[in-house]
């Protein structure tokens, strides 16, 4: 058989699929090694061959056309055909058995993955481990673009997700565990102290400081605040690490997943606050291709992740012992020993 001239070139079906992961030819052509002009060439020369418009482009980014998306369906069964054609060539199943490409939330990714890491008991000084972080969009379309084996989505990161989200009936999903929310203030904040709940009336009124509008952490605090009829000012900074710092040298107070705070907690540096209602927790899940299925080293990732979690440190209330609060044994928690596929079932 004789290719039509018009077929494709595997490296530009490729930089299709990194378009639709990362939502911008400019940062798929950053992961291609390319500059963004000679990507939008690549791109422009396959849509004419083809004879049809593959993207959308926009100020914001870009995004694939139904064309697009059609074709990029295709791209996939073909990059994996490719993939595995190369391994049978020259090899290299055992040096992707060394491989682990793994994804998460900005929160999970900061805070829980490189736990787990250390806390594994295996070996990553023989494995290539990779992590990348986006929207729960983005980890969606790395995990169906074969991008990373397994990715690690929370909630928040699910609540504060922009545009459409598409059909998950081909990922596979693994419950792990609950993150909490609290309100957190320095050492030198009087609250450090305080022995009764905190009001949300006396939240709002307080000097905060808040992650960015579009966040899912910023629209709970929101939706937290927006009863409490009370002027107030905030500080707004677009990563938890910036807000820990402002909140730890200053008497300004927040509302943070508990993940992100552990270590400062355990320090003394930052102190949770009691509130007079229950504040929420979301889940963190796993997902990974029913198709692929999981590569030796993310099964083991996985196992670790369940069994770790994100239990609480001790919460110390002024006069009283330190107590620990597991958030795995909330009576909402799934059983963690079972897979759920995209529509919901257990298997």
């Amino acid at each position: 058989m004789v290719l039509p001239s018009k077929m494709p070139q595997l490296a530009d079906l490729d930089l299709l699929l990194s378009v639709e992961s990362h939502g911008s030819v400019g940062k798929a052509a950053q992961a291609h090694s390319l500059s963004q002009p000679a990507a939008s060439i690549r791109i422009s020369a396959m849509e004419r061959r083809l004879g049809l418009k593959l993207l959308e482009r926009s100020p914001a980014g870009s995004k694939l056309t139904e064309d697009g998306e059609m074709l990029a369906k295709y791209a996939r069964n073909v990059m994996q055909a490719a993939r595995e054609l190369l391994e049978f060539g020259s090899g290299a199943r055992s040096s992707d058995a060394k491989r682990l490409r793994i994804a998460g939330s900005p929160a999970v990714s900061e805070h829980l993955i490189p736990e787990w890491l250390n806390r594994s008991g295996f070996s990553f000084g023989e494995a290539r481990v990779e992590v990348q972080t986006g929207s729960v969009e983005t980890l969606h379309r790395l995990i169906r673009a074969s991008h990373v084996d397994l990715a690690f989505v929370d909630g928040w990161c699910h609540a504060g997700g922009q545009g459409r989200e598409q059909s998950r009936e081909d990922l596979m999903t693994r419950y792990i565990c609950d993150d909490k929310l609290a309100v957190v203030v320095g050492s030198k904040h009087p609250w450090a102290t305080r022995r009764s709940p905190l009001t949300v009336q006396e939240l709002a009124a307080a000097p905060l400081v808040l992650r960015e509008r579009g966040s899912g952490l910023r629209e709970f605090t929101d939706e937290l605040l927006g009863t409490a009829r009370v002027p107030r000012g905030y500080v707004e900074f677009p990563s938890s690490a910036a807000i820990k710092q402002t909140v730890a040298t200053s008497r300004r107070v927040t509302v943070l997943n508990v993940s992100t705070v552990r270590s400062e907690l355990a320090e003394g540096r930052l102190h949770l606050v009691t509130v007079d209602q229950e504040m929420p927790a979301k889940p963190i899940y796993a997902t990974w291709s029913e198709r692929r299925g999981l590569p030796d080293h993310a099964k083991e990732l996985l196992e670790i992740a369940v069994s770790k979690g994100s239990p609480m440190p001790p919460v110390v209330v002024p006069g009283q012992q330190p107590r620990m609060v597991d958030w795995r044994k909330r009576k909402h928690s799934r059983e963690p020993s079972l897979a759920v596929d995209g529509r919901g079932s257990m298997t």
